[in-house]
């Protein structure tokens, strides 16, 4: 395992987590210095106006949370048709920005006595859940704001993806006291059960070493120039959903994305 990181493994179910837990004190200063992205590509936000339709089957209450909401451009996409709209965060500059774009936001993890039992239709976690040092405590929570039949929607890194085999330790996912719990397909199911799991899959995206945030920036420049590419250019399109397909299958893409049906009571 990765000791620079504290990394260890599960014996029983094989969940890699970081063994030294950082304070409230010390993720409150971490994520006060966090990097807010303003600004996004319009393939990202062509995403996230796809994922609203998948959501509209779901909408009663027309109420949505994002939980690590960032600048809330998510969230600000999703008031445009109507919705409305709750966001969490960490760090000032967040909770400005999204103060910004109108968006209610609380500070800090979601607290359900913020909000009505069972008064949301889908709470959203994109990226949020490897950062929680409670992961499984943290999504219990969303079934109390959650209505029956309302959605939790997921989306996290593969630690067992092909990137993380070629790239081994200098992987950036692999970052203390940013990323905490480290998910694969089999221990991401087991985390969200008893829900009816759906939507599963797992997307390709760049990777770089954790070495600097220049690198970082580096990478998701060169990733978001070859987004617009395979997106524009139909052939490119179709061979990225074969490698889509071909990862989908053997579970070894970049992401994972799941959606979760809280059952009716």
């Amino acid at each position: 395992m990765h000791a620079r990181d504290h990394l260890v493994r599960c014996g029983q179910c094989t969940m890699v987590f970081t063994g030294l837990l950082p304070t409230e004190a010390e993720l409150m200063d971490y994520y006060g210095s966090y990097p807010v992205h303003e600004h996004l590509s319009p393939v990202t936000l062509k995403r996230y106006d796809e994922l609203l339709d998948r959501f509209e089957p779901y909408r009663r209450t027309g109420r949505i949370i994002d939980v690590g909401c960032g600048a809330g451009i998510f969230l600000e996409r999703a008031a445009l048709r109507g919705w409305e709209v709750y966001g969490t965060e960490y760090g000032e500059r967040a909770l400005q920005a999204c103060r910004s774009r109108n968006i209610r936001i609380q500070e800090g993890p979601l607290d359900p006595e913020h909000y009505e039992a069972g008064a949301i239709d889908v709470v959203c976690c994109f990226e949020v859940i490897e950062h929680m040092p409670h992961p499984k405590a943290e999504l219990q929570r969303t079934a109390r704001v959650l209505r029956p039949g309302g959605l939790l929607y997921v989306t996290t890194p593969n630690y067992r993806c092909m990137g993380h085999v070629l790239a081994g330790s200098d992987r950036s996912v692999v970052n203390y006291p940013e990323h905490l719990i480290y998910f694969s397909p089999c221990t991401l199911r087991r985390m969200l059960r008893p829900k009816a799991s759906r939507w599963h899959g797992w997307i390709p995206r760049a990777f770089a070493g954790s070495a600097s945030e220049n690198r970082k920036k580096s990478a998701r420049s060169s990733q978001e120039v070859l987004r617009e590419r395979l997106e524009d250019n139909p052939l490119l399109n179709l061979a990225k959903r074969t490698a889509d397909s071909i990862l989908d299958l053997f579970g070894v893409g970049d992401s994972m994305k799941s959606g979760s049906v809280r059952k009716a009571q």
